[in-house]
């Protein structure tokens, strides 16, 4: 709640900024209130869910190598091998797994299991607006398992988080887990 009000205010002042007159004589302090709304909004529409759990790119540089890597993974690129740094490789193989794991969503056959599609759609809602606490286009189902004729296990990914949801056929969950199949 709090990152949506900052994403706003930092929009609204960067608006109010654009839209003022052009003033050739800018004071120091409303340059740097544009800056700083820049670079606020920047900073907020960043997705931390992208890095692996104890990785964090070192500085700014670093952090264009891992997003240029990830935006030519996810859209299918050819990896770049004039970037050999762990960096872009890093967002490379991000932005890979995130396109696999953006396409399994399109079938209610996951890993050659029939999940009954009540079951789907109540896991998926209870991960997209339970657990994760996001939109529904960050939220993948990656894998899913069969417990005798009524019991399904659903593994469910946002960014390199992962869920498994024990629900039955009618959609009732049972339980909801951080962990993989």
């Amino acid at each position: 709640m709090k990152k949506t009000i900052a994403l706003f205010a930092s929009t609204a002042l960067l608006l109010t900024l654009a839209t003022a007159p052009v003033h050739a004589e800018m004071s120091k302090e409303q340059k740097a209130a544009a800056a700083l709304a820049i670079l606020g909004t920047a900073v907020l529409l960043h997705h931390n869910d992208h890095y692996r759990e104890g990785y964090a790119p070192a500085d700014g540089e670093a952090t264009a190598q891992f997003e240029m890597g990830y935006r030519d993974g996810l859209h299918n690129h050819q990896y770049a091998s004039d970037y050999p740094t762990e960096a872009y490789m890093n967002g490379y193989h991000a932005g890979q797994r995130e396109r696999t794991n953006s396409r399994a969503h399109r079938t209610n056959n996951v890993a050659g299991v029939k999940v009954p599609k009540a079951a789907m759609d109540s896991c998926f809602n209870d991960a997209v607006t339970g657990v994760f606490q996001t939109s529904p286009h960050n939220v993948h189902v990656v894998k899913a398992a069969q417990e005798g004729a009524d019991n399904f296990y659903i593994e469910l990914a946002h960014g390199h988080k992962h869920v498994v949801c024990s629900v039955n056929s009618k959609g009732e969950i049972f339980n909801t887990e951080y962990r993989r199949l």
